[in-house]
């Protein structure tokens, strides 16, 4: 017994520290050669005076590389609304429940579709009026058709299951609210120069590129700026990324296979590769395209990996790594028959 408290105490610490070396290192890589590396990767994919770039890679994931914080939302959003179905007997207030959160999903994947359109829509330099407002059509009927699918795939969820998966939608609701209102507070002090903005305003010193650390305060482009350079109303918002940190909400998966006690090691590996392996893409994608530098990424993505665990230990885990601290701390016996 003693041994198992050590044992856990270590790896605990082992993991902490690892983790804020790790960072540390990359973080502080990415401050000597941010504007390097971007040179590096938007060559051959962003080409001079451009602001958006035309590489099928990048544009790809720049369109879809937000959709999981939207799909998470929208399928958690369902799971409420059949928990709510199948386990609250007043009424007609389950009734009121239900539709609410089921609109809630409708909304959550219209967003998702929304995104989607918008960046065709802006690659593709679509303005007219008539076709905004058919893609508007045509979001809220896929999110409709979406949202429905999905309440229907979750119906044969066991009632037992679906009270688990409980705690991953309040985990998930922390995760993704914590990391991308930090993202959301940070951009605009910092106000950081995009390097497809410099690229498009011919700006070959690179001349109104700054640190991540630096606050330039908030600055938003003029119109006169955006019309001559091409320019969208967040060229200096660059820091962090919040492509990254939406694509890190993958990084919930992590949680289910605790949360649903899966034993299976193939399926507990790919709930971890997954979402570091398709973070770490759209990552790399948004400093091809010149929307993002190295830190840029490592922050936003990290902000969500960092969501994830403070959420995990508070409603999956329930704060047991941080118990292993203490003197009478006993560790837990899994039941096997759960």
């Amino acid at each position: 017994m003693i041994f198992s408290k050590v044992s856990e105490r270590n790896r605990v610490i082992i993991a902490v520290v690892l983790f804020v070396v790790l960072f540390g290192v990359m973080l502080t890589m990415a401050s000597l050669y941010d504007l390097d590396v971007s040179k590096i990767l938007t060559k051959g994919v962003l080409e001079d005076g451009n602001y958006l770039a035309s590489d099928v890679f990048g544009v790809g994931l720049e369109i879809f590389g937000s959709s999981p914080v939207y799909i998470i939302a929208g399928v958690c959003l369902a799971l409420v609304c059949l928990y709510i179905f199948r386990f609250l007997k007043l009424r007609p207030m389950r009734e009121i429940l239900a539709v609410i959160f089921f609109a809630g999903t409708v909304v959550a994947f219209w967003f998702f579709f929304d995104d989607i359109f918008k960046y065709i829509a802006e690659h593709t330099h679509s303005e007219d009026t008539y076709i905004e407002a058919a893609m508007t059509f045509v979001a809220v009927l896929c999110a409709l058709l979406a949202s429905g699918t999905v309440v229907l795939a979750l119906n044969n969820v066991k009632d037992d299951t679906l009270k688990k998966l409980m705690k991953f939608v309040l985990a998930f609701i922390v995760m993704a609210a914590l990391a991308n209102l930090i993202v959301a507070i940070v951009k605009g002090p910092v106000g950081r120069m995009r390097f497809r903005a410099m690229n498009s305003s011919g700006d070959t010193e690179f001349s109104g590129f700054t640190a991540w650390y630096v606050m330039n305060g908030k600055r938003t482009p003029t119109a006169e700026e955006m019309a001559a350079y091409g320019w969208a109303s967040d060229a200096f918002k660059s820091f962090p990324s919040g492509h990254t940190c939406a694509a890190g909400m993958t990084y919930a998966l992590m949680m289910l296979p605790d949360v649903l006690k899966i034993k299976n090691k193939q399926a507990r590996a790919l709930c971890w590769i997954f979402p570091v392996v398709f973070t770490g893409l759209v990552a790399v994608s948004r400093i091809m395209v010149g929307a993002h530098y190295f830190s840029d990424v490592l922050v936003g993505g990290t902000l969500a990996f960092v969501s994830m665990l403070i959420a995990r230990e508070i409603f999956v885990c329930k704060f047991s790594h941080f118990m292993c601290f203490k003197k009478d701390y006993v560790p837990a016996i899994e039941d096997d028959a759960e």
